[in-house]
């Protein structure tokens, strides 16, 4: 039995409303438990990051978009410069 359009169109739209965390990776390190429980204030944890590259937008372990820290009045926001596997004429 062939669904209607419209029936598609209400799927998508019903899933466009579904709630999902949204993670703006800053960078990564590992670290064996006695370094983690060796931390004290004021330490430093190095990232594998460089200062210049583009935050990753992740979802459900995926990355979506990528992007650059900005200031909105007294909060740090992502501007999105990028949304991964996605080209030019898509978009």
């Amino acid at each position: 039995m062939a669904r209607s359009s419209q029936e598609g169109q209400d799927e998508v739209t019903f899933l466009g409303d579904i709630p999902v965390d949204v993670v703006i990776e800053l960078g990564r390190r590992r670290m064996v438990l006695k370094e983690l429980a060796a931390l004290n204030q004021d330490d430093v944890v190095e990232l594998d990051q460089p200062m210049d590259r583009a935050l990753d937008l992740v979802v459900g372990g995926k990355v979506l978009a990528r992007g650059e820290l900005v200031m909105v009045g007294d909060r740090v926001a992502l501007r999105v410069t990028e949304i991964v596997g996605r080209s030019r004429e898509d978009g």
